[in-house]
């Protein structure tokens, strides 16, 4: 931002719920919880709070007023991110889109396979009566925004455009069937240029039907229907990206020209958890929008309370969004869980710690705290009546929550490691596909429902509870490749690959895979060679290939390597002998896994379909990962999750993550090494540590290593100070300065290691915060 490095920390604050008297106490109340930027919704039904009639400036209501709200963001030194629309969710009526629109145009609204209303009363997104009034409301709502921007000296630096497109077809497993939107799908087919010789007849089937989509919903029996519903999804990818495009031009017309926001929804309730497992649906809902310039696509976290059980959740979230994302583009979330809308499930102040810091390790470099601070629904705009509390950390009246600590220190460490920390880059292991149209599963119908049950029930169990799941707790760090992109996989980038299969797989993507080996990758393929294509044509490439017999899927238990008895939830079989590893541990003695050389490369079939729910399984990935001579960099004697941040071999930060209720202590081993001075650390329960290794504080001072987490430098011309948060019995930190010396104090010890280098070590105290004080060395 204005030629620095930032690390932005957002809290997401609505002008329009909080006492106009009040903006500028809560903007500085966040600020003072190391927050440097504000977000917040511009609600278009509430200022067009009838039609033609629109208060911008606090002409009917003081809270009306948005731009004077800018101004106050502008005049506390914040950064601000927009997000006017037209949809905004946020708990409002009719989610932002005004209701005399919803009720007034009714032709506008989309429309479900069976001719009504959609049940979430959402507006047909490229309609025209639609976009017209959109096209007012962004005149007026871009005027105010546009003279605050930062290449104008304002806060403005992102404008998010509309909110979580796409959603409401998703939670309600409704397309788009009104009339516009249908002839925009039969014009895309008429327009589709098809390469693939195998589906020309079936696309010129496709293109005289009459009336496509009542084709394709009644007419499950004929050979177009399963084209034309997979036809339907990426239609409504383009439809997507064609709506955002329409408003980012709007936008710019109107003098907009910051970066822009495209926020992924996802995350969905399992009881007292929430769980990720549905949000790369709304990735690959929006992977055309992803392609389009200077726009960020950003996650949408409600991850709920953070356990063992739903961590890895948000690790797959990051890398699957990174995997679609421009690789210029940092990893950001415009809504990382601040609370929730009501107070089932009680989030704990360790949830807000363990998400963040698992968020930072994973290389993001920006969250938005959505909500930061609670509020109330001016004139019945809410749809959960007055209040809007949220579990935030700031209530509705002001009041600090146990959580606004924990997001505070983070905060303030943050900004003490702000340019080390961006310099930074996430330390990859290995590397887990993204499939985005394994996860084209958003609608259905008495056509696709069963298949898509198969694609909901696979990914769950191979990729979430499975395979990727036993990596990370493995400590074994992945990203995510999108398989689906036009480049050919760079063996020196990617050199081993984990693919995530079943039986349908797209030509080219198995020709990819072919290629892979081929160039020397090591190719984990789990747990299905796939036959077919995915308009269910036969398409064998990748199995003729490979040259193995399919024998068929059977249940029982297996034998993996040299642990028996593994449960399974079923196995592939194959007729191979040369290379096997896994059999079933009946009469048969089937194959369920076997290794092959091909190519340049070595290919690694593991057909068990594998829950991770005993303890012993987690071996069995790890014996999957040593065949392809993976293994974690770390040697700890308790099980903690534990990542680099890497600015190279000799300076980055460890972070160490503790998902447990009881406090784990041990000694830390990178390459063999151990680290710290070979102390033992110990992590707090439900806690985690960040602690840095040969990185810099001052021009002057380097942190050699610590095992406190520094979240405060002062520095002076003639003093320094450090704040310093207590976690274990005894803290040790190493600095080295040719300038600074640190002082001994009640507590603190003092030790000479060299003329430049101080051991500090903190001794046991009621206090959780200690400042070492440095004086100039003598």
């Amino acid at each position: 931002m204005n030629g620095k490095e930032t690390l932005l920390y957002g809290a997401e604050l609505h002008y329009f719920r909080i006492p106009k008297q009040d903006w500028r106490s809560r903007i500085q109340e966040a600020k003072d919880a190391g927050i440097n930027m504000i977000s917040t919704y511009v609600p278009w039904m509430f200022h067009e709070y009838e039609e033609g009639s629109i208060d911008l400036t606090g002409e009917t209501r003081g809270e009306r007023d948005f731009q004077s709200f800018l101004q106050v963001v502008s005049e506390e030194d914040m950064y601000c991110l927009v997000r006017p629309g037209p949809y905004v969710m946020a708990e409002i009526v009719d989610h932002g889109v005004p209701t005399w629109f919803i009720e007034n145009y009714p032709v506008a609204l989309a429309q479900t396979d069976e001719g009504k209303a959609h049940p979430t009363r959402v507006v047909s997104y490229m309609h025209p009566t639609f976009l017209g009034k959109v096209e007012r409301w962004y005149s007026e709502v871009c005027s105010i925004i546009k003279p605050f921007q930062v290449d104008a000296g304002g806060p403005v630096i992102m404008f998010q455009l509309d909110n979580e497109v796409g959603m409401f077809h998703w939670v309600t497993n409704q397309g788009d069937y009104n009339e516009v939107t249908i002839q925009q799908f039969e014009q895309y087919l008429y327009d589709k240029q098809v390469d693939d010789s195998t589906n020309q007849e079936v696309y010129e089937t496709a293109c005289k039907v009459d009336e496509p989509a009542n084709y394709m919903l009644k007419h499950p029996e004929e050979p177009a229907a399963q084209l034309l519903k997979n036809e339907y999804y990426l239609f409504m990818r383009s439809h997507y990206r064609m709506y955002l495009e329409h408003l980012k031009e709007l936008a710019k017309q109107n003098g907009i020209n910051v970066p822009w926001i495209v926020n992924i929804h996802g995350f969905h309730t399992i009881d007292y958890l929430k769980r990720g497992t549905m949000y790369p649906i709304g990735v690959a809902q929006l992977l055309e929008a992803a392609k389009m310039e200077n726009t960020m696509m950003a996650g949408d976290y409600y991850i709920g309370n953070i356990e063992f059980d739903n961590y890895v959740d948000i690790v797959l979230a990051n890398a699957f969004t990174k995997s679609i994302q421009s690789p210029d583009q940092p990893l950001f979330s415009a809504e990382f869980q601040g609370g929730c809308s009501s107070d089932k499930p009680r989030l704990q102040p360790s949830t807000f710690d363990l998400t963040t810091r698992l968020c930072f390790a994973n290389g993001m470099n920006g969250v938005n705290y959505y909500m930061f601070t609670g509020g109330e629904n001016y004139e019945n705009i809410g749809l959960n009546g007055r209040r809007h509390e949220w579990q935030a950390p700031l209530s509705a009246s002001g009041e600090k929550k146990p959580h606004f600590q924990a997001i505070q220190h983070l905060g303030r460490m943050f900004q003490t490691f702000e340019k080390p920390l961006l310099d930074s880059k996430q330390t990859i292991d290995t590397c887990v596909a993204f499939y985005p149209d394994y996860y084209m599963t958003e609608y259905s119908n008495l056509f696709s429902s069963t298949i898509i049950e198969t694609f909901q029930q696979e990914r769950d169990l191979n990729i979430y509870n499975g395979v990727a799941r036993g990596l990370r707790v493995n400590n074994i760090i992945f990203d995510s490749l999108n398989i689906q992109n036009s480049k050919r996989i760079n063996v020196e980038e990617v050199p081993t690959l984990w693919m995530f299969s079943m039986n349908w797989m797209h030509a080219d993507v198995q020709q990819k895979l072919i290629d892979y080996l081929e160039d020397g990758g090591k190719l984990v393929l789990f747990p299905s060679i796939p036959t077919k294509d995915v308009n269910n044509n036969q398409c064998t490439l990748l199995k003729d290939y490979i040259d193995v017999g399919l024998r068929g899927r059977k249940t029982g238990f297996a034998t993996v390597g040299d642990i028996d008895s593994v449960q399974t939830t079923y196995m592939e079989t194959f007729e191979v002998d040369d290379g096997a590893f896994a059999w079933s541990e009946d009469e048969e003695k089937s194959v369920a896994a076997f290794e092959k050389r091909l190519g340049k490369g070595r290919l690694i079939v593991f057909g068990v379909g594998l829950e991770l729910n005993y303890h012993y399984k987690y071996d069995v990935v790890q014996q999957l990962a040593d065949r392809v001579g993976i293994t974690s960099n770390f040697n700890l004697e308790q099980e903690l999750d534990v990542s680099v941040r890497a600015i190279d071999n000799d300076s980055y930060f460890v972070f160490l993550h503790n998902f447990d209720e009881y406090k784990k202590e041990t000694p830390v081993f990178k390459d063999d090494q151990p680290l710290f001075g070979g102390a033992s650390v110990t992590v707090p329960p439900k806690g985690g540590l960040m602690l840095p290794v040969h990185i810099p504080l001052t021009e002057d001072v380097q942190l050699i290593y610590g095992t406190a987490e520094v979240f405060g430098v002062s520095e002076s011309t003639d003093t320094l100070s450090l704040d310093v948060k207590l976690k274990q019995t005894e803290e040790e930190i190493v600095v080295e300065s040719s300038r600074w010396q640190p002082l001994a104090a009640v507590g603190v010890e003092v030790e000479k290691k060299t003329d430049d280098q101080y051991k500090v070590k903190l001794l046991p105290s009621l206090e959780e915060k200690v400042t070492i004080h440095f004086v100039e060395a003598t």
